[in-house]
């Protein structure tokens, strides 16, 4: 009976244990989107939740304002076209004088109204891969759940009056992102980047949030470059999930050439 008991019980710690390992990826998994850092989870929730990390591609539209010196120096119609990981296109302008932008990784091309495309030069198409590979959109998505990102609270800092948590991270590159989440609404007010392989400090503002198709979209965008403001970014709408096809981002409307 003793003897039995023993293997019934052996049977039993055997399927357990088979039962714990078939769990393990899964909870890889669901372990992965978040980093145990309780400001940078809660505010990735709030931004959508799966919803918000399950998000293929984006299209915005709006307006753009630039500032040179810190003055206002032009303002135009923007569109823009997001797929990832590594492909944006970008237009500015009406129909009949539209400027257009397409990036595919480190290829990309540009055409200013009726006149032919031009290919970007090596250091544009690198300078476009480094900037999209610290924007919010693709850091939140595919770097905070990288093995190789160290994340840190660095406390908290009054920003325009709110109460934030600081939380940095440094990604794969070496490049140092923080993010100041407020604290009431766990949504970003700005993001900072020093990148590895330049000095300047590169930051986004963000407020005017609204949501969109589930996920919490800021359509108003201040950047700034030192201290230095050099753009505005109004949004009047944002797609997720529509489906871009990758024609999108190889080849230009005829009627735009």
């Amino acid at each position: 009976m003793l003897t039995t008991a023993k293997k019934r019980l052996a049977t039993k710690g055997t399927k357990l244990l088979l039962c714990l390992l078939w769990l393990i990826p899964f909870s890889k998994t669901a372990t992965s989107q978040t980093r145990g850092i309780e400001p940078l989870d809660q505010m990735i929730e709030t931004l959508g939740g799966p919803a918000f990390r399950d998000v293929k591609d984006i299209h915005t539209s709006g307006r753009f304002f630039a500032f040179t010196r810190g003055e206002l120096s032009a303002s135009d119609f923007f569109a823009d076209y997001i797929k990832f990981p590594d492909m944006e296109r970008t237009e500015f302008g009406t129909l009949k004088n539209k400027s257009i932008t397409i990036n595919r990784g480190k290829q990309g091309m540009k055409v200013e109204g009726r006149k032919e495309p031009v290919e970007q030069t090596p250091g544009e198409g690198e300078e476009f891969l480094k900037e999209f590979k610290t924007s919010m959109d693709y850091v939140l998505r595919f770097v905070v759940g990288d093995r190789q990102t160290t994340v840190q609270n660095l406390g908290t800092e009054m920003v325009d009056f709110k109460r934030t948590d600081i939380i940095e991270l440094r990604d794969p590159s070496k490049n140092r992102i923080r993010f100041y989440i407020d604290r009431e609404s766990h949504l970003p007010v700005k993001m900072q980047v020093r990148r590895s392989d330049d000095s300047k400090l590169r930051e986004e503002q963000y407020s005017n949030w609204h949501k969109f198709q589930g996920v919490n979209t800021p359509l108003f965008v201040s950047r700034y470059t030192d201290g230095v403001k050099t753009m505005e970014i109004r949004a009047d709408m944002a797609a997720y999930n529509s489906g871009l096809s990758d024609n999108l981002f190889t080849q230009l409307n005829p009627s735009n050439k």
